[in-house]
């Protein structure tokens, strides 16, 4: 761009730069820039994309002074500070290394002075000259060029302030300079009389029509002409307008039209570019200030604020509220313009506060734009005073639902006595065309919904026609029904697919859960959706408020509705939160027990094996061998009774961890393969319906019967299976079952990177969804892992905040390991005693207790403790040691026995018994199969070769 043309002004981003007046200029306000710095950037303006070298500025800006390459960057960094410059990803000024600085921003060129910013430019035609600055929408804007240019009539369809008429004035301006400032604009708003529209262009264009037909009179002005005229906000005269846009289109060759509305013209020539929210952050993304930032909504919001207040840094504080803000106004333009206003006073965190409130939505205003979008409220008014009285009725009364619905749930809410299927269509599709409602079409069917302001504006229109308790009544029941068919539509499908079905229903859940158990809800259908939503909250692990829901649903429940299925239904999601959030204390159990006996009187099987699933889940926890055993065998014979394989998989897999807890190894491997082969056995007629995922619970049981009995390689390929099927299951309780009980096989391999990873994952899963023991679990593992690290202060710590919290939480699965762990530690830090103490006392409490999974590892922890404490106590040691291997033998547990005989050959090396010790050692290892190396293993091989050669020096 030659100097010259800079004579006039320069328009990019919001900024507008004259360099006759040389001033720099933001939405209209004066900038501060010195008189260098303004001859620096006019001079980098008038060749944008070029890099100038740094000798070529100083020799421009300072032509008689001798001055260093210091004061050029003094100078850029003052203009980078005016523009905002690396903000929101805007780059105007870039620094090209060891060249020199190149202007990069987009520039349109107004030409004239600042004057002539309001009455108009050379390649503007009779566009309205507005300070607007667009984000988010260059490609957008692109797109419709080249369909204006190839297509000739495009319509830009959208609801009320999502920014149509900007687009428009953009693409006008972008396609001046083709139409040789042949471009008009417009503005329809004020218009009441349809047969004024033809009047109104020709006013635009600069003609005064004079015979009774205008629209004629005009093509007959203007067909030879090139143009291209913007009609904007049609929606309110639309007949009018389509007809005459019809015949600018047909009748000429070279006029292109531009249209806003809220509807569709729906005439010949017509093409349709639907304008969509600004992107924002969605919910549960990241929410800092550079990742909210990367969202336009986010960078509009905040632009907007700054205007009003100065300069603004975005926070990693504020991120969050800003996002919040972002996503409650759907990405609406105008939404967020006006929220932007309320800031300054009120600040973020009150703004994303208030806007829960939905009048508070309504309220928003900005006091000096149009009067459709002076506040939301009139925005809308503006499209419901369009609406047939259908489309009124319809409209207001789908407001109850919260996010998307189908067809059939409008038909619900909507329909009254004498009013078709047909009727009701007919208003869902017009308001679909007025851009009231926002749809999305599924694989099966489309669905509805009402952007967030919108719906504040339809529940107020709700109320004004005094239907919210019978609207809310019938939406009520309506999800009730609907969640009961989709829970047996759902049961074919992975878990994964059900619980994002089902996540699409949880505001819709929540919205009628509230209205049902208020002041004016109703009793019977209160207790209808309790029950049909306990499966929506357990799917989407959301324990504490399934617990909440149940258990008011319970205190409501009168006494003939006590034996109901719906009690039982609703008893039984209780006991299974509680599991989970606060621990397995006997309202669990007495729960479960509860809602058993409806089961059994209403004679269902099926649900009766499901109650029994969380029955055993909570005897295994809390290691009731007896108890779970008994189950396990009970619902063995009810899935007998059933012969399907899925309930006998499960049973199969109770029967294998019941075994598993008494410690014989080998019969709970046997059930395992039982159980996945009843699996493998054919199509499944459902999938995972009980209260525990038993595909991941069989495939967890093979990972640690294998690892008990030392066959690592295979453990490990079980264990990284039971981990993705627990992951695949889309239910965080599942996975964090997966990952606790299967990351002792990665501990035991030593392999630290793997293992610390899992453990993330845990902890963090864990803590998301409130799942307190797996959190105390997670704690414990890291011990473990710390320990394996030799870090045992930190160890010792994580190892006791396990306990007592699992102790709290009666959760036993884990208790022992971390228990022989914690002792071990101690040792390394001499205390004995304590180590002793913690050891024995556990081996008390298992034998009175009848549980002797951990038999071997606990004597096997003794025996190492006396051995290190003094040769005194080498005997007992022995002795501890010795049961250790008995233990294990009879367990087939031969990972312990080895373990354990390791401990014993280095005992009796001590005691120059080398015989002796190479019997025992050899023994084990002969046990053991040589097909993967790991720790244990390799110790042993090592101490067995030492001992073959006769040294001593064994580690």
């Amino acid at each position: 761009m030659a100097d010259d043309e800079l004579r006039g002004n320069l328009l990019f981003g919001p900024f507008e730069l004259s360099s006759r007046e040389r001033v720099l200029r933001r939405d209209g306000v004066a900038l501060p820039l010195g008189s260098r710095a303004l001859d620096i950037l006019i001079y980098l303006a008038a060749r944008p994309g070029e890099v100038i070298a740094k000798q070529e500025l100083i020799d421009h800006v300072w032509p008689d002074v001798t001055v260093e390459e210091g004061s050029i960057r003094v100078h850029v960094a003052a203009i980078r500070k005016a523009l905002g410059d690396g903000q929101f990803g805007n780059r105007y000024i870039a620094n090209i290394k060891g060249r020199g600085y190149s202007f990069v921003g987009t520039m349109v060129p107004l030409g004239g002075a600042t004057e002539g910013r309001n009455a108009g430019s050379p390649h503007q035609g009779k566009l309205p000259v507005r300070p607007i600055t667009m984000i988010g929408r260059e490609t957008f804007v692109r797109e419709v060029s080249d369909k204006l240019r190839h297509d000739r009539f495009v319509t830009l369809l959208g609801p009320g302030g999502i920014g149509k008429t900007t687009i428009a004035l953009a693409v006008g301006r972008a396609a001046a300079e083709a139409f040789g400032s042949e471009v008009y604009f417009v503005d329809l708003e004020s218009l009441t009389d349809p047969n004024h529209i033809a009047a109104a262009v020709a006013t635009s264009l600069g003609l005064a029509l004079k015979s009774k037909d205008p629209g004629l009179e005009l093509l007959d002005l203007i067909q030879s002409r090139k143009l291209l005229v913007i009609l904007d906000s049609c929606e309110h005269v639309i007949e009018a307008v389509a007809s005459l846009a019809e015949q600018l289109y047909q009748q000429t060759e070279a006029i292109h039209v531009l249209t806003t509305s809220r509807e569709l013209l729906k005439v010949e020539g017509e093409h349709c570019c639907r304008v969509l929210p600004l992107d924002f952050p969605p919910d549960g993304s990241e929410q800092t200030a550079n990742a909210v930032l990367r969202y336009p909504a986010v960078q509009l919001f905040v632009r907007r604020v700054a205007t009003r207040a100065g300069s603004v840094v975005l926070t990693n504080k504020e991120a969050p509220f800003v996002a919040e803000i972002c996503r409650k106004l759907d990405g609406i333009p105008l939404a967020i313009e006006l929220a932007a206003g309320q800031v300054t006073a009120l600040g973020l965190k009150n703004t994303a506060d208030l806007l829960v409130f939905r009048l508070e939505l309504l309220k928003l205003s900005h006091r000096t734009a149009v009067a459709r979008h002076r506040t939301l409220k009139a925005t809308l008014d503006w499209s419901y005073d369009l609406l047939s009285d259908a489309e009124k009725i319809v409209f207001r009364r789908i407001a109850p639902f919260v996010g998307h619905f189908p067809l059939d749930g409008a038909r619900s809410v909507t329909g009254d006595p004498g009013v078709g299927a047909e009727d009701i269509f007919d208003a869902v599709a017009g308001l679909v065309e007025k851009s009231l409602i926002a749809t999305r079409i599924d694989a099966a069917q489309a669905q509805y919904r009402l952007l967030n302001t919108t719906r504040a504006y339809a529940l107020a229109k709700l109320e004004e026609h005094a239907e919210v308790d019978m609207v809310f009544g019938r939406h009520a029941a309506y999800l009730a029904g609907h969640l009961e068919a989709l829970r047996e539509d759902l049961l074919t499908l992975p878990g994964a697919e059900r619980v994002a079905a089902y996540s699409d229903q949880l505001s819709n859940v929540r919205a009628a859960l509230e209205w049902s158990f208020g002041p004016h809800g109703d009793a019977e259908t209160a207790m209808r959706l309790a029950a049909a939503s306990t499966q929506v909250f357990l799917e989407l692990s959301l324990l504490l408020e399934c617990q909440a829901w149940a258990e008011r649903a319970m205190a409501s429940l009168g006494d003939p509705h006590r034996g109901s299925r719906r009690a039982m239904e609703i008893s039984a999601s209780i006991p299974l939160a509680l599991m989970h959030t606060e621990g397995n204390d006997q309202r669990v159990r007495i729960a479960f027990e509860n809602a058993l006996e409806i089961a059994i009187e209403q004679g269902d099987l099926r649900y009766e094996l499901r109650i029994l699933s969380g029955l055993f889940t909570y005897s295994h926890w809390i290691m009731d061998i007896r108890g779970a055993t008994d189950i396990a065998v009970r619902s063995k014979k009810l899935a007998l009774r059933m012969g399907d394989h899925d309930d006998l998989a499960l049973a199969e897999a109770m029967l294998a961890a019941s075994e598993h807890l008494s410690g014989d190894h080998l019969a709970a491997q046997l059930y395992c393969e039982s159980g996945l082969r009843h699996l493998a056995s054919g199509p499944r007629s459902r999938t995972e319906v009980y209260l525990f995922h038993y595909t991941s619970f069989l495939l967890v049981g093979m990972a640690r019967c294998l690892l008990y009995r030392g066959l690592l390689d295979q453990s490990l390929d079980y264990a990284r299976r039971a981990r993705e099927e627990g992951k695949r299951s889309g239910n965080p309780a599942t996975f964090c079952r997966s990952l606790a009980l299967v990351l002792p096989v990665f501990l035991t391999m030593a392999d630290l990177r793997q293992s610390e990873q899992y453990i993330g994952e845990l902890s963090e899963l864990s803590a998301a969804h409130s799942l307190m023991p797996y959190r105390a679990i997670a704690t414990g593992l890291k011990g473990q892992l710390l320990l394996l690290q030799d870090n045992r202060i930190e160890a010792i710590q994580l190892l006791k905040r396990a306990l007592e919290e699992l102790h709290v939480q009666r959760h036993e699965m884990l208790n022992m390991d971390f228990t022989c762990d914690l002792a071990l530690a101690l040792v390394g830090i001499g205390e004995h005693e304590q180590a002793l103490t913690l050891t024995v006392n556990a081996i008390e409490q298992q034998q009175r207790a009848g549980k002797f999974l951990h038999m071997p590892a606990l004597f096997r922890m003794k025996g190492l403790i006396l051995a290190a404490r003094s040769a005194e106590d080498h005997l007992d040691a022995e002795e501890s040691l010795l049961s250790a291997i008995d233990w294990a033998k009879r367990q087939s547990a031969t990972l312990f026995e080895l373990t354990a005989a390791t401990e014993l050959a280095a005992l009796l090396l001590k005691q120059d018994r080398l015989p002796e010790a190479y019997q025992y050692l050899s023994t084990s290892l002969d046990r053991l199969p040589a097909r993967i190396s790991f720790p244990a293993r390799n110790r042993a091989v090592q101490m067995l070769g030492q001992l073959q050669s006769g040294t001593e020096d064994v580690g």
